[in-house]
């Protein structure tokens, strides 16, 4: 490759920043972050190491070993197949929030790879408004559409609501492990339904009473809360609203599948259902409501081994492998697919991580043969 001018090669150099130079405060800020971020990692990793140390490392080994690669490959594809589902109800979704805006169906399959892999990367799931973040540049007038995409994920979490709802029949239907010992899981699933009314209710709670300067803070508040609100367009559409939901559902039933097929990786599914299945999904998602650690490490295996060891008999060390692998799995599905879609949006994950993007503009300060020009005029 050569420049088409015949000239010597100019590789390409990052422009400073418009931005002004960081404050001492968000140094130290900045620092703090990324020792949480890492406090937060060797915690997660110790979490795993002392239930492996305490069940048997050799024991846990000789399971992931004897697994089947074959269907840990067919898992990972199941898992891939699901992100895809996702996206399509996203860009159903999103259309019916945002009608006039120019979005592409594979900006927002971008879009939900980036978000899959930063929430595998980050604690505290930001890939969600990462995701939101991604798509609000492809749709222009950031500071306007931003809050919407982020109402369209409540509607995501409405669906998922739902689909939490099924897998919990599954496993009544199926299965005893929801007895008296097991049901704070339930309270805890019914996080993201607190989140989903709050989101409608709160523009009625929040009002503009006067002309100050907490008036107009709650007037923009207001306006916001209103914009995230229309995020949830969707469920008064019967066509793009159902399609939604078939997709997202879909998704769901991907990684059931996913899940089941790693059963059959270690060679349980002799003892196990799709009960089983079920309920590793269902405790797996229910944890993640509040992530402690970057992809959940540590509080993912010990849910998955409280489900099986207690609700289906497994031993603690296949229990424990199996909560690697499908960790591993779903790692393996982000950084294959959100990679890529980084690279086709021109951003690095250290972009992403520290929020580069912005809703605010960026002012600038006149030049000052501006400020010339006006007084002689």
């Amino acid at each position: 490759m050569a420049p088409i001018d015949g000239g010597p090669r100019r590789p390409p150099s990052r422009l400073p920043s418009l931005d002004p130079a960081p404050a001492q405060a968000v140094a130290r800020h900045r620092v703090a972050r990324r020792i949480g971020l890492g406090v937060a990692g060797v915690l997660g990793l110790g979490l795993t190491a002392l239930a492996a140390h305490r069940i048997g490392v050799q024991n846990v080994v000789a399971s992931i070993v004897r697994s089947d690669a074959g269907w840990v490959l067919i898992a990972t594809g199941l898992m891939m197949a699901s992100m895809v589902l996702r996206a399509a109800s996203w860009f159903a979704i999103a259309r019916a929030a945002l009608p006039r805006s120019p979005l592409r169906r594979r900006d927002v399959t971008s879009a939900t790879m980036i978000g899959v892999l930063m929430s595998a990367t980050l604690p505290a799931r930001l890939g969600e408004p990462a995701r939101a973040m991604v798509l609000s540049r492809r749709t222009g007038r950031m500071r306007e559409t931003f809050p919407v995409l982020l109402g369209t994920l409540v509607s995501q979490t409405a669906l998922n609501i739902l689909a939490l709802t099924l897998l919990g029949a599954i496993i009544v239907a199926s299965t005893d492990l929801f007895h008296s010992s097991s049901q704070r899981l339930f309270i805890f699933s019914l996080a993201p339904l607190v989140l989903l009314v709050a989101v409608v209710l709160a523009p009625l709670v929040v009002r503009q009473n006067g002309s100050g300067r907490m008036a107009r803070l709650a007037g923009a508040a207001r306006e916001a809360l209103l914009r995230v609100r229309k995020g949830l367009q969707v469920f008064r559409d019967p066509r793009r609203g159902s399609f939604a939901a078939v997709t997202q559902l879909g998704a769901w039933g991907l990684q059931l599948l996913a899940c089941a097929a790693l059963f059959q990786a270690l060679g349980l599914q002799g003892r196990v259902g799709i009960g089983a299945a079920a309920a590793v999904l269902f405790a797996v998602n229910v944890t993640a409501v509040v992530p402690a650690t970057p992809s959940n490490i540590g509080v993912f295996q010990l849910a998955v081994i409280s489900v099986l060891t207690t609700g289906f008999g497994i031993s603690a060390a296949d229990a424990l492998a199996y909560g690697v692998i499908l960790q591993a799995v779903e790692i393996a599905t982000a950084l294959a697919l959100g990679l890529p879609a980084l690279v086709r949006e021109g951003l690095t994950w250290s972009d992403m991580r520290l929020r580069t993007l912005s809703a605010a503009p960026v002012r600038l300060s006149p030049r000052p043969s501006d400020a010339t020009e006006t007084v002689s005029g």
